[in-house]
Order: C-alpha cells, then sequence, then structure tokens
C-alpha cells in the first residue's frame, strides 16, 4: 500500500481546484496526478502540482488572485488557505496563529513559505 501523499497547484491557472489548498492524491503517474476532490477523482497534470508526503499543518497565503473566478472581489489582493478544511479567510494583519472560521483549527500561518512568492507580493495582502 503506497503512503498518502498531498498536492496542490504550483502554477498559477484555473482549474477548480482552490490555490494554496491541499488535496489528497490518490495516484501519481509521471505524467498526471489523480487527486480527491470532494468525493470525486480529478486528474491534472503532474508538473502543474507540488506534491508532500506530509499532510501540512499551516495556512497557505496566496497572494495576488486576481484571476480567481470564485473569489469575493476584495480577496482578489490575497487570502489563507485552512490546510485542513481549504476554507479561504483574510488573515487580520499578520497572525502567527490563524483559527479558522470553519473547522475552528488553530494554525501557524506560513508566512515565509515560497507559496507566498509564486503568485505576487505577500506584503501587499488586504488588513482586515
Amino acid at each position: 500500500m503506497n503512503a498518502v501523499q498531498w498536492a496542490r497547484l504550483s502554477k498559477d491557472m484555473d482549474c477548480g481546484l482552490r490555490r494554496g489548498a491541499w488535496y489528497r492524491t490518490l495516484s501519481v503517474g509521471t505524467a498526471e496526478v489523480a487527486l480527491a476532490i470532494h468525493g470525486r477523482t480529478q486528474a491534472i497534470s503532474r508538473d502543474a502540482v507540488e506534491i508532500v508526503s506530509t499532510k501540512p499543518t499551516r495556512w497557505t497565503v496566496v497572494a495576488n488572485a486576481g484571476n480567481a473566478t470564485v473569489i469575493p472581489a476584495r480577496w482578489a489582493r490575497g487570502y489563507a488557505v485552512c490546510p485542513s478544511c481549504r476554507m479561504r479567510q483574510l488573515p487580520m494583519g499578520r497572525p502567527q496563529l490563524l483559527r479558522c472560521d470553519g473547522c475552528n483549527g488553530l494554525f501557524e500561518v506560513a508566512w515565509d513559505e515560497p507559496y507566498l512568492s509564486r503568485f505576487g507580493d505577500r506584503r501587499n495582502l488586504p488588513q482586515m
């Protein structure tokens, strides 16, 4: 039996996955990765995702998401994604810990994570 792996988008693309959200992998091939998305399977190009073997436990901050299609306009400059339930929130200021409004989990915010720089300048995230 293969160990569970997790994947998230590593490219700024609109493909039905939430930027910054981690998804459980069902299979990892050379060209595609099959992900579990709300009870269904979605295949995505392997070069479009980052894969890790340990479930992440920190909020991902997505900066400059102006081309995302299913977020409020006020979030276009950025938001945080819960590592547990994938709910999106605007962080108030620059908290080190953030409680999720969806699952009530308390997690560290990954301000230092390289993911942040891939989509823009995280210093310009809106303040709540």
